[in-house]
């Protein structure tokens, strides 16, 4: 009976697109620049608060973690707080912020019949340039507000007919999008999250444009009224902001005659399946191409953890297998993880693998490995025979898998050869540099 070694690489990373901030206010209660990263601006006389408690909305990740911060209205002045991002800026590109509000009560608002006054914007690098301000007022209806929304100035300041209720939790997603002729900002209240990105509440163009986006800015102002926020999320596309398949566990595990795969996401939304895909060390040059070995359906939309597996039984012992899973959403699109790697190998027989990736530009991976402690060497050469690297030399361990990078950035285009030496043994094989 043969001995089989198992060994598995185990990834624990969130491996889809990630936001570009992400704030839950997981802070102990008091002063928010005190417990945190956050900076004060504009500086006022009242600062804004961590509180207990949380937030959430159904679907949306941010929901139920840590604490949530207090922003205080009827404070005398004007003060705030912001938090930087990695700047965005140039044709094509959007912010996307999302957060959770819960208006407290109408004391503290401006009247429906005015023009309101605003908690948050969207900011520049240089700090001086304000965009995309989200607007608050009394509504019409008693106990109600409504939100409302300007790009550079109230000029545009349009507001949302939509009336809503205080002490209850609301999804406020907006974007700002870099466009020819003139930038936009759009407004979602409770948007839905069951599918692509839907049509937005408010949807405006008037106003000047910003070189850039770098900060979110809550603000403290006299008739904004009391309010708290959580669950903040800044990314650069609909999928990262409110809702992205998370994943947060890839695994491959080897044993026997099987590779098990196993992965867990914590958060899904619109997700159709996950095709799995392999590929081997074992391919001839120039097929190694990743290949569909199955498909698991998705949850659709899920804000709980869900597991999967899936058993690939066609493989063969003394062979390395790089697995990936392409994340499908139901409107067609799809994102790949990270790649992970598994393999069943015989241990105390010598054996040099064919090189991966194959062709490769410029960093590919020999393996070896020994039936006896032996001196080694490992050279690769060119077409005329000349050595170009020496990337072994030294004392080979019995049963010891030995996995050697080799760089051909300062080679060119071509066919190398990569030769391992024993004591008692030598072998070549053919490797392609395709840049």
């Amino acid at each position: 009976m043969l001995k089989v070694t198992l060994f598995f690489i185990l990834f624990s990373i969130y491996i889809f697109p990630q936001p570009l901030l992400e704030e839950n206010f997981d802070y102990t209660t008091g002063i928010l620049t005190s417990s945190s990263d956050w900076d004060e601006s504009p500086t006022g006389s009242t600062d804004i608060n961590v509180i207990s408690g949380n937030l959430s909305s159904s679907g949306y990740p941010s929901s139920s973690i840590g604490n949530k911060i207090f922003v205080d209205g009827g404070a005398s002045g004007r003060s705030g707080v912001r938090k930087s991002f990695t700047s965005v800026s140039g044709d094509g590109n959007t912010v996307y912020v999302s957060f959770l509000l819960e208006a407290m009560d109408v004391s503290d608002l401006d009247v429906s019949t005015n023009d309101g006054d605003h908690f948050f914007n969207l900011q520049t690098s240089s700090g001086s340039t304000n965009r995309a301000y989200i607007y608050i007022k009394q509504s019409a209806t008693t106990n109600k507000y409504n939100i409302g929304l300007a790009k550079s100035s109230s000029s545009s300041l349009t507001y949302s007919t939509a009336d809503l209720d205080i002490n209850t939790t609301y999804l406020i997603v907006i974007s700002y999008i870099f466009q020819s002729g003139s930038d936009e900002v759009r407004l979602w209240i409770n948007p839905d999250l069951s599918g692509a990105e839907p049509s937005p509440d408010i949807s405006l163009t008037s106003g000047s444009d910003a070189d850039d986006i770098s900060y979110i800015q809550f603000r403290q102002n006299e008739l904004s009224g009391n309010v708290n926020i959580d669950g903040i999320r800044v990314a650069t596309s609909w999928s990262q902001a409110p809702l992205p398949v998370e994943l947060t566990s890839f695994t491959a595990l080897a044993s026997n005659d099987k590779i098990s795969l196993n992965w867990k996401t914590s958060t899904e939304v619109d997700n159709y399946g996950f095709d799995i895909e392999r590929a081997s060390l074992r391919t001839s040059p120039g097929q190694d191409s990743w290949k569909k070995i199955g498909f698991i359906k998705g949850h659709g939309n899920s804000n709980s953890e869900k597991q999967y597996n899936f058993v690939d039984r066609n493989v063969l012992s003394g062979n390395n297998y790089f697995y990936r899973l392409k994340e499908i959403n139901t409107d067609g699109s799809f994102e790949y993880s990270e790649v992970v790697e598994a393999g069943l190998s015989v241990p105390l027989k010598f054996n040099l693998s064919q090189n991966f990736p194959n062709p490769f530009n410029p960093v590919t991976i020999i393996r070896f490995v020994f039936d006896e402690d032996s001196q080694a060497r490992l050279t690769v050469y060119d077409v005329l025979g000349n050595e170009v690297a020496n990337l072994f030399n030294g004392k080979a361990e019995a049963g010891k898998v030995y996995k050697i990078n080799f760089d051909g950035s300062a080679l060119s285009s071509g066919v190398y050869y990569y030769k391992l030496i024993g004591e008692n043994k030598t072998e070549i094989k053919k490797m392609i540099l395709l840049k």
